[in-house]
Protein backbone atom coordinates (compact mmCIF):
# COMPACT_ATOMS: atom_id res chain seq x y z
CA UNK A 1 0.00 0.00 0.00
CA UNK A 2 1.41 3.63 -1.13
CA UNK A 3 2.44 6.18 1.73
CA UNK A 4 -1.03 8.00 2.51
CA UNK A 5 -2.79 5.96 0.18
CA UNK A 6 -5.69 5.95 2.78
CA UNK A 7 -5.62 8.83 3.45
CA UNK A 8 -5.50 10.29 -0.24
CA UNK A 9 -8.52 7.69 -1.23
CA UNK A 10 -10.39 9.12 1.88
CA UNK A 11 -9.60 13.11 1.49
CA UNK A 12 -9.36 13.57 -2.12
CA UNK A 13 -12.53 14.15 -3.17
CA UNK A 14 -13.82 16.32 -5.64
CA UNK A 15 -16.40 18.78 -4.04
CA UNK A 16 -16.50 20.37 -0.58
CA UNK A 17 -14.75 23.58 1.38
CA UNK A 18 -11.06 24.81 -0.08
CA UNK A 19 -8.28 24.92 2.33
CA UNK A 20 -8.87 27.61 4.31
CA UNK A 21 -5.82 30.41 3.97
CA UNK A 22 -5.21 32.13 7.66
CA UNK A 23 -5.84 36.22 6.89
CA UNK A 24 -4.76 38.75 9.53
CA UNK A 25 -8.02 38.67 11.28
CA UNK A 26 -6.86 35.10 11.98
CA UNK A 27 -3.78 35.19 12.27
CA UNK A 28 -4.20 37.82 14.96
CA UNK A 29 -6.66 35.24 16.89
CA UNK A 30 -3.58 32.45 16.44
CA UNK A 31 -1.31 34.97 18.41
CA UNK A 32 -3.51 35.77 21.19
CA UNK A 33 -5.20 32.52 21.49
CA UNK A 34 -8.27 30.26 20.71
CA UNK A 35 -9.19 26.96 22.28
CA UNK A 36 -7.39 24.70 20.56
CA UNK A 37 -10.48 22.17 19.28
CA UNK A 38 -11.46 25.03 17.62
CA UNK A 39 -8.52 26.85 15.98
CA UNK A 40 -7.12 26.01 12.87
CA UNK A 41 -3.30 24.00 12.75
CA UNK A 42 -1.09 26.61 11.14
CA UNK A 43 1.05 25.57 8.35
CA UNK A 44 3.27 28.30 6.82
CA UNK A 45 3.53 27.78 2.55
CA UNK A 46 6.81 29.82 1.05
CA UNK A 47 6.81 29.95 -2.71
CA UNK A 48 7.54 32.70 -5.41
CA UNK A 49 4.27 34.63 -5.78
CA UNK A 50 5.20 37.41 -7.97
CA UNK A 51 8.14 37.98 -10.38
CA UNK A 52 9.94 35.95 -12.77
CA UNK A 53 9.40 32.70 -10.57
CA UNK A 54 5.71 33.11 -9.68
CA UNK A 55 4.07 30.43 -11.82
CA UNK A 56 6.63 27.65 -10.66
CA UNK A 57 5.75 29.35 -7.18
CA UNK A 58 1.92 29.26 -7.71
CA UNK A 59 2.32 25.42 -9.30
CA UNK A 60 4.01 24.30 -6.06
CA UNK A 61 1.97 25.82 -3.93
CA UNK A 62 -1.49 24.11 -5.80
CA UNK A 63 0.22 20.88 -5.33
CA UNK A 64 0.27 21.56 -1.19
CA UNK A 65 -3.76 23.29 -1.42
CA UNK A 66 -4.59 19.69 -2.75
CA UNK A 67 -2.73 18.17 -0.11
CA UNK A 68 -4.07 19.81 2.06
CA UNK A 69 -7.77 19.83 1.22
CA UNK A 70 -7.41 16.25 1.49
CA UNK A 71 -6.27 16.03 4.57
CA UNK A 72 -8.81 18.44 5.96
CA UNK A 73 -11.48 15.94 4.22
CA UNK A 74 -9.80 13.19 6.06
CA UNK A 75 -10.40 15.00 9.64
CA UNK A 76 -7.33 17.30 9.40
CA UNK A 77 -4.86 16.80 11.96
CA UNK A 78 -5.62 15.99 15.53
CA UNK A 79 -8.99 16.92 15.53
CA UNK A 80 -7.96 20.20 13.91
CA UNK A 81 -8.39 21.67 10.45
CA UNK A 82 -5.16 22.76 8.62
CA UNK A 83 -4.76 26.52 7.62
CA UNK A 84 -1.88 27.65 5.37
CA UNK A 85 -0.52 30.76 5.93
CA UNK A 86 1.13 31.80 3.06
CA UNK A 87 4.25 34.03 1.76
CA UNK A 88 5.85 35.61 -0.73
CA UNK A 89 9.52 34.11 -2.00
CA UNK A 90 9.87 36.30 -4.69
CA UNK A 91 13.52 36.87 -3.97
CA UNK A 92 16.33 35.60 -1.51
CA UNK A 93 16.22 38.89 0.21
CA UNK A 94 12.00 38.94 0.07
CA UNK A 95 12.08 35.21 1.08
CA UNK A 96 13.82 35.84 4.57
CA UNK A 97 11.72 38.80 5.50
CA UNK A 98 8.50 36.88 4.68
CA UNK A 99 9.54 33.68 6.85
CA UNK A 100 10.42 35.90 9.35
CA UNK A 101 6.81 37.91 9.08
CA UNK A 102 4.98 33.97 9.21
CA UNK A 103 7.03 33.26 11.69
CA UNK A 104 5.86 36.42 14.04
CA UNK A 105 2.43 37.09 12.77
CA UNK A 106 0.78 33.49 11.81
CA UNK A 107 2.75 31.38 14.84
CA UNK A 108 3.52 28.25 12.39
CA UNK A 109 3.92 25.08 13.41
CA UNK A 110 6.69 24.47 10.04
CA UNK A 111 6.91 26.13 7.02
CA UNK A 112 6.63 23.97 3.61
CA UNK A 113 9.23 25.26 0.86
CA UNK A 114 10.37 27.04 -1.42
CA UNK A 115 10.75 26.18 -4.97
CA UNK A 116 13.66 28.02 -5.31
CA UNK A 117 17.44 27.30 -4.02
CA UNK A 118 18.61 31.00 -3.03
CA UNK A 119 15.33 31.90 -1.55
CA UNK A 120 15.47 28.54 0.62
CA UNK A 121 18.80 29.23 1.94
CA UNK A 122 17.86 32.67 3.73
CA UNK A 123 14.46 31.35 4.47
CA UNK A 124 15.25 28.34 5.98
CA UNK A 125 18.19 29.59 7.81
CA UNK A 126 15.15 32.30 9.40
CA UNK A 127 13.11 29.69 10.09
CA UNK A 128 16.02 27.33 12.11
CA UNK A 129 17.25 30.35 13.93
CA UNK A 130 13.38 31.00 15.09
CA UNK A 131 13.01 27.12 16.44
CA UNK A 132 10.26 26.58 13.60
CA UNK A 133 11.05 23.14 11.32
CA UNK A 134 11.11 23.83 7.23
CA UNK A 135 10.27 21.04 5.09
CA UNK A 136 12.15 21.99 2.05
CA UNK A 137 9.69 20.25 -1.40
CA UNK A 138 11.75 21.49 -4.15
CA UNK A 139 15.11 23.16 -3.83
CA UNK A 140 18.11 21.52 -4.98
CA UNK A 141 21.36 23.26 -4.30
CA UNK A 142 23.88 21.09 -2.13
CA UNK A 143 24.36 24.01 0.30
CA UNK A 144 20.88 23.78 2.02
CA UNK A 145 21.44 20.23 3.59
CA UNK A 146 25.50 21.07 4.63
CA UNK A 147 24.80 23.75 7.73
CA UNK A 148 23.84 21.06 9.97
CA UNK A 149 20.38 22.31 10.49
CA UNK A 150 18.50 20.98 13.48
CA UNK A 151 14.88 20.80 12.02
CA UNK A 152 15.60 21.35 8.11
CA UNK A 153 14.27 18.49 5.93
CA UNK A 154 14.59 18.71 2.40
CA UNK A 155 12.20 15.80 0.59
CA UNK A 156 12.95 16.28 -3.06
CA UNK A 157 16.44 15.41 -5.45
CA UNK A 158 19.58 17.18 -4.99
CA UNK A 159 21.10 18.39 -7.37
CA UNK A 160 23.94 15.68 -7.67
CA UNK A 161 20.17 13.68 -8.64
CA UNK A 162 19.88 16.16 -11.34
CA UNK A 163 23.48 16.05 -12.57
CA UNK A 164 23.69 12.07 -12.62
CA UNK A 165 19.91 12.21 -14.52
CA UNK A 166 21.13 14.31 -16.55
CA UNK A 167 24.45 12.46 -18.04
CA UNK A 168 22.29 9.38 -17.98
CA UNK A 169 19.50 10.68 -20.42
CA UNK A 170 22.85 11.99 -22.60
CA UNK A 171 24.06 8.60 -22.64
CA UNK A 172 21.02 5.95 -22.30
CA UNK A 173 18.91 7.90 -24.48
CA UNK A 174 20.83 10.50 -26.96
CA UNK A 175 23.86 9.07 -28.13
CA UNK A 176 22.37 5.79 -29.12
CA UNK A 177 20.60 7.94 -31.98
CA UNK A 178 22.78 9.86 -32.80
CA UNK A 179 25.60 7.11 -33.26
CA UNK A 180 27.36 7.26 -30.63
CA UNK A 181 26.78 3.66 -28.59
CA UNK A 182 25.62 3.11 -25.50
CA UNK A 183 26.52 4.64 -22.15
CA UNK A 184 29.25 1.79 -21.84
CA UNK A 185 31.07 2.70 -24.90
CA UNK A 186 33.83 4.80 -25.19
CA UNK A 187 34.08 5.25 -29.20
CA UNK A 188 33.09 8.23 -30.44
CA UNK A 189 31.72 9.88 -27.40
CA UNK A 190 29.26 12.38 -27.48
CA UNK A 191 30.65 16.17 -27.50
CA UNK A 192 28.62 17.85 -24.75
CA UNK A 193 28.38 21.66 -23.86
CA UNK A 194 27.13 23.30 -20.70
CA UNK A 195 25.21 26.30 -21.26
CA UNK A 196 24.40 28.28 -17.95
CA UNK A 197 22.93 31.60 -16.20
CA UNK A 198 26.35 32.59 -14.15
CA UNK A 199 24.20 32.35 -10.74
CA UNK A 200 24.05 30.38 -7.70
CA UNK A 201 22.12 27.69 -8.70
CA UNK A 202 23.69 27.67 -12.23
CA UNK A 203 27.27 27.94 -10.63
CA UNK A 204 26.15 24.74 -7.96
CA UNK A 205 24.99 22.28 -10.66
CA UNK A 206 27.19 22.98 -13.24
CA UNK A 207 30.57 20.80 -11.30
CA UNK A 208 28.32 18.12 -11.01
CA UNK A 209 27.51 17.77 -14.53
CA UNK A 210 31.02 17.64 -15.29
CA UNK A 211 31.93 15.32 -12.66
CA UNK A 212 29.40 13.32 -13.77
CA UNK A 213 30.28 13.23 -17.18
CA UNK A 214 33.99 12.59 -16.14
CA UNK A 215 33.07 9.35 -13.89
CA UNK A 216 31.22 7.78 -17.74
CA UNK A 217 34.59 8.06 -19.34
CA UNK A 218 33.95 11.38 -21.32
CA UNK A 219 36.02 14.29 -22.17
CA UNK A 220 36.39 17.65 -20.48
CA UNK A 221 33.11 19.39 -21.30
CA UNK A 222 32.86 22.82 -23.00
CA UNK A 223 31.62 25.37 -20.67
CA UNK A 224 29.35 28.71 -21.80
CA UNK A 225 28.42 31.13 -18.87
CA UNK A 226 26.12 33.91 -19.18
CA UNK A 227 25.34 36.98 -17.22
CA UNK A 228 20.71 36.95 -16.98
CA UNK A 229 20.68 41.02 -17.19
CA UNK A 230 22.69 41.29 -20.51
CA UNK A 231 22.53 38.01 -22.48
CA UNK A 232 22.65 38.04 -26.29
CA UNK A 233 21.84 34.73 -27.27
CA UNK A 234 22.07 35.39 -30.99
CA UNK A 235 25.99 35.40 -30.16
CA UNK A 236 25.70 32.22 -28.40
CA UNK A 237 23.91 30.62 -30.67
CA UNK A 238 26.21 31.82 -32.97
CA UNK A 239 29.10 30.51 -31.23
CA UNK A 240 27.41 26.69 -30.34
CA UNK A 241 26.47 26.86 -34.32
CA UNK A 242 30.32 26.83 -34.71
CA UNK A 243 31.01 23.94 -32.41
CA UNK A 244 28.37 22.10 -33.58
CA UNK A 245 27.96 20.37 -30.37
CA UNK A 246 25.43 16.72 -29.66
CA UNK A 247 24.14 18.20 -26.92
CA UNK A 248 23.32 21.30 -25.04
CA UNK A 249 22.91 20.94 -21.20
CA UNK A 250 21.05 24.38 -20.61
CA UNK A 251 20.32 25.50 -17.11
CA UNK A 252 17.67 28.77 -17.77
CA UNK A 253 15.00 30.71 -16.66
CA UNK A 254 11.87 30.61 -18.67
CA UNK A 255 12.59 33.83 -20.38
CA UNK A 256 16.30 32.61 -20.79
CA UNK A 257 14.53 29.30 -22.64
CA UNK A 258 12.45 31.13 -25.03
CA UNK A 259 15.27 33.70 -26.19
CA UNK A 260 17.25 30.38 -26.47
CA UNK A 261 15.05 28.70 -29.18
CA UNK A 262 14.22 31.81 -30.52
CA UNK A 263 17.44 32.30 -31.66
CA UNK A 264 17.88 28.84 -33.16
CA UNK A 265 15.06 29.26 -35.32
CA UNK A 266 16.38 32.17 -36.44
CA UNK A 267 19.84 30.24 -37.36
CA UNK A 268 17.85 27.74 -38.47
CA UNK A 269 19.64 25.37 -36.54
CA UNK A 270 19.81 22.83 -33.60
CA UNK A 271 22.02 20.88 -31.60
CA UNK A 272 21.42 17.34 -31.75
CA UNK A 273 19.19 17.65 -28.30
CA UNK A 274 18.92 20.11 -25.70
CA UNK A 275 18.56 18.81 -22.15
CA UNK A 276 17.29 21.34 -19.73
CA UNK A 277 17.89 21.53 -15.74
CA UNK A 278 15.38 23.90 -14.45
CA UNK A 279 11.74 23.88 -13.78
CA UNK A 280 11.18 26.00 -16.82
CA UNK A 281 11.65 23.17 -19.01
CA UNK A 282 9.47 21.11 -17.25
CA UNK A 283 6.48 23.85 -17.42
CA UNK A 284 3.60 23.12 -19.93
CA UNK A 285 3.70 27.22 -20.73
CA UNK A 286 7.44 27.20 -21.95
CA UNK A 287 6.17 24.63 -24.33
CA UNK A 288 3.64 26.37 -25.31
CA UNK A 289 5.40 29.75 -25.43
CA UNK A 290 8.08 27.89 -27.90
CA UNK A 291 5.87 26.11 -29.81
CA UNK A 292 5.89 23.04 -32.04
CA UNK A 293 10.01 23.40 -32.31
CA UNK A 294 10.43 22.59 -28.23
CA UNK A 295 8.90 19.02 -29.02
CA UNK A 296 11.99 16.45 -28.46
CA UNK A 297 13.43 18.42 -25.90
CA UNK A 298 14.41 16.48 -22.90
CA UNK A 299 14.06 17.79 -19.22
CA UNK A 300 15.44 16.47 -15.81
CA UNK A 301 13.08 17.16 -13.65
CA UNK A 302 10.68 15.73 -10.94
CA UNK A 303 8.12 13.07 -11.92
CA UNK A 304 5.92 14.06 -14.69
CA UNK A 305 1.78 13.18 -14.49
CA UNK A 306 2.73 11.16 -17.63
CA UNK A 307 4.67 8.62 -15.95
CA UNK A 308 4.20 4.80 -15.04
CA UNK A 309 0.92 4.23 -13.61
CA UNK A 310 2.66 1.09 -11.82
CA UNK A 311 4.67 3.40 -10.08
CA UNK A 312 2.40 6.23 -9.58
CA UNK A 313 -0.87 5.11 -9.33
CA UNK A 314 -2.35 7.90 -7.42
CA UNK A 315 -1.02 10.65 -10.03
CA UNK A 316 -4.15 10.69 -12.27
CA UNK A 317 -6.36 11.05 -9.05
CA UNK A 318 -4.34 14.15 -8.16
CA UNK A 319 -4.44 15.53 -12.28
CA UNK A 320 -8.29 15.05 -11.53
CA UNK A 321 -8.51 16.71 -8.42
CA UNK A 322 -6.15 19.35 -9.99
CA UNK A 323 -8.19 20.08 -12.98
CA UNK A 324 -11.60 20.19 -10.84
CA UNK A 325 -9.73 22.45 -8.38
CA UNK A 326 -8.23 25.34 -10.31
CA UNK A 327 -10.02 24.57 -13.35
CA UNK A 328 -7.34 23.42 -15.83
CA UNK A 329 -4.51 20.59 -16.20
CA UNK A 330 -1.78 20.47 -14.43
CA UNK A 331 0.83 22.61 -15.83
CA UNK A 332 3.68 20.73 -14.43
CA UNK A 333 4.94 17.71 -12.09
CA UNK A 334 5.95 19.91 -9.39
CA UNK A 335 2.90 20.12 -8.43
CA UNK A 336 2.49 16.80 -7.97
CA UNK A 337 5.69 16.57 -6.10
CA UNK A 338 4.76 18.78 -3.87
CA UNK A 339 1.71 17.13 -3.21
CA UNK A 340 3.46 14.06 -2.29
CA UNK A 341 5.89 15.67 0.18
CA UNK A 342 2.59 17.88 1.62
CA UNK A 343 1.11 14.75 1.86
CA UNK A 344 4.21 13.09 3.33
CA UNK A 345 4.51 16.11 6.01
CA UNK A 346 0.65 15.57 7.17
CA UNK A 347 1.33 11.60 7.55
CA UNK A 348 4.25 12.12 9.52
CA UNK A 349 2.17 14.71 11.93
CA UNK A 350 -0.31 11.55 12.24
CA UNK A 351 1.83 9.21 13.34
CA UNK A 352 3.63 11.52 15.48
CA UNK A 353 0.45 12.47 17.50
CA UNK A 354 1.20 16.23 17.76
CA UNK A 355 3.07 18.80 16.26
CA UNK A 356 5.89 18.68 18.84
CA UNK A 357 8.49 19.49 16.89
CA UNK A 358 11.46 17.08 18.62
CA UNK A 359 8.66 14.10 18.88
CA UNK A 360 8.27 14.28 14.70
CA UNK A 361 11.72 14.58 14.45
CA UNK A 362 12.46 11.28 16.09
CA UNK A 363 9.56 9.84 13.67
CA UNK A 364 11.03 11.67 10.47
CA UNK A 365 14.31 9.93 11.70
CA UNK A 366 12.59 6.62 12.23
CA UNK A 367 10.57 7.22 8.98
CA UNK A 368 10.83 4.61 6.33
CA UNK A 369 8.94 4.55 3.17
CA UNK A 370 9.45 2.34 0.51
CA UNK A 371 10.29 3.90 -3.20
CA UNK A 372 6.82 4.25 -4.87
CA UNK A 373 5.59 5.10 -1.65
CA UNK A 374 4.87 8.59 -2.36
CA UNK A 375 2.28 9.76 -4.82
CA UNK A 376 5.39 10.84 -7.22
CA UNK A 377 7.00 7.67 -7.07
CA UNK A 378 9.83 8.59 -4.24
CA UNK A 379 10.18 6.99 -1.04
CA UNK A 380 11.63 8.50 1.96
CA UNK A 381 14.62 7.74 4.07
CA UNK A 382 16.20 10.91 5.69
CA UNK A 383 19.95 10.87 6.10
CA UNK A 384 22.44 13.77 6.94
CA UNK A 385 21.40 16.84 6.64
CA UNK A 386 17.69 15.91 6.74
CA UNK A 387 18.42 14.64 3.36
CA UNK A 388 15.72 12.23 1.79
CA UNK A 389 17.72 9.55 0.57
CA UNK A 390 14.69 7.81 -1.74
CA UNK A 391 13.78 11.16 -4.15
CA UNK A 392 15.02 10.97 -7.74
CA UNK A 393 15.65 13.08 -10.73
CA UNK A 394 13.76 11.57 -14.14
CA UNK A 395 14.55 12.45 -17.90
CA UNK A 396 11.33 13.73 -19.75
CA UNK A 397 10.88 14.45 -23.18
CA UNK A 398 8.30 16.46 -24.71
CA UNK A 399 5.94 14.78 -27.32
CA UNK A 400 3.26 16.69 -28.78
CA UNK A 401 3.46 18.93 -26.15
CA UNK A 402 3.42 16.54 -23.54
CA UNK A 403 6.34 15.40 -21.21
CA UNK A 404 6.68 11.91 -21.39
CA UNK A 405 8.80 10.10 -18.11
CA UNK A 406 11.57 7.78 -19.62
CA UNK A 407 14.20 7.73 -17.04
CA UNK A 408 15.08 6.39 -14.21
CA UNK A 409 13.20 2.57 -15.68
CA UNK A 410 10.40 2.58 -13.29
CA UNK A 411 9.08 6.05 -14.22
CA UNK A 412 9.07 5.28 -18.86
CA UNK A 413 5.64 5.60 -19.67
CA UNK A 414 6.69 6.31 -23.49
CA UNK A 415 9.81 5.38 -25.90
CA UNK A 416 12.43 8.17 -26.67
CA UNK A 417 11.97 10.37 -30.29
Amino acid sequence: MAWGRRDLLAGLGLSGLAVPFLGASAARAAKTGRPAADSPLVIGTLFPATGPLATHGDECLRGVILATEACNRAGGLFGRQVALASGDAADPDRAVSEARRLIADAQPVLLLGTGDSASSLGASEASEGSGVPYWELSATMPAITTRGFRYLLRVCEPESSIAEACMDAALDLVAPVLGHGSAASKSAPLSIVLLYDDSGSGNALVPLVAAAAHRRGLPPLVSIAYQPEAVDFSGIVARLHAIRPDVVVHHGSSEEVVLLFRSLEALQWKPGRIIGTTPAYAMTETASMIGPSFDGTLAISVTPYRANAALVPQAAMVAQAYEQRFGAPPRSGFSLSHFAGADLCFSTLRMAGSADKDHVLSVVRSLEVKPGGMANGWGALFGLGGENTRAFACALQWQKGQAVALLPKAVVAGRYL
